[in-house]
């Protein structure tokens, strides 16, 4: 719920390190996938929990990076890989339909694991029909001015592709600002950030987004885990900290 924070602290504290095998990913492609959020009442996303859709299949491009994750507890089941992640779950865990690892116990204490991602892909199938019905739905009455918005766009681009390309610009040249310190929103929270505040960090940026691509008809969910990573160069490894959480969209 982005719209109910008006102070983002920054935690030191680290979340988990990583080893690579050979070079890293470029810094602008480490996003460590977490938890993926399909459900929105308009104020607050969620995950999907009593239904699921076929996944769709991916073909790896470019290279792979096989890399070891320490993680540290944190007595949630998730566990962090760089997206995407195309290697099988090791054991005790699984891989869900939208490509998030889980243990099948909290992770109550340190553990470490090893995985390999490609963070170039390519779909080799579609989306299922169930899937776009979970990925486009929005609550009912809330957000009149985002979803006017959103179909106003739509109808002036020529493809999904560009319309995405013109909520980007809407984005870059709206007058929009990041911020820790943000003001709180109403219950229309994304009509307030685009129309009012125009002040949030990526919480604020991926819920509306996803958002707009949603009342457009364009399947989209918030994907949350954390972005980038600090190199030790005694360790050799990357650690990345709390204050790395990080909120992205994905369509």
């Amino acid at each position: 719920s982005p719209g109910s924070i008006s102070t983002l602290t920054e935690s030191t504290e680290p979340a988990f390190r990583v080893w690579f095998e050979g070079e890293p990913p470029p810094p602008e492609e480490r996003y460590w996938r977490g938890p993926v959020l399909h459900e929105f009442d308009g104020y607050t996303w969620s995950q999907e929990r009593w239904r699921a859709y076929s996944p769709v299949k991916f073909e790896p491009e470019g290279q792979p990076y096989r890399y070891r994750i320490t993680l540290e507890p944190h007595s949630q089941p998730w566990l962090f890989t760089l997206d995407l992640m195309t290697s099988e779950p090791h054991r005790g865990s699984r891989l869900t339909y939208d490509h998030q690892l889980l243990s099948f116990r909290p992770v109550t204490q340190q553990i470490s694991y090893e995985a390999t991602s490609h963070t170039r892909v390519r779909a080799t199938t579609s989306l299922s029909l169930l899937g776009r019905r979970i990925d486009t739905m929005l609550p009912e009455n809330r957000n009149p001015r985002s979803l006017a918005l959103a179909q106003r766009m739509r109808s002036e681009a020529g493809s999904d592709a560009q319309f995405i390309q013109n909520v980007l610009q809407y984005f870059r040249e709206g007058g929009f600002q990041y911020t820790l310190t943000p003001p709180r929103l109403n219950l229309n929270s994304v009509d307030d950030f685009l129309f009012n505040t125009r002040k949030g960090f990526c919480g604020h940026y991926a819920s509306a987004f996803v958002t707009l691509m949603r009342a457009a008809g364009v399947p989209a969910r918030v994907v949350t885990g954390y972005m980038g990573g600090e190199w030790n160069p005694v360790g050799e490894y990357f650690i990345i900290r709390q204050s790395d959480a990080h909120a992205w969209a994905e369509v």
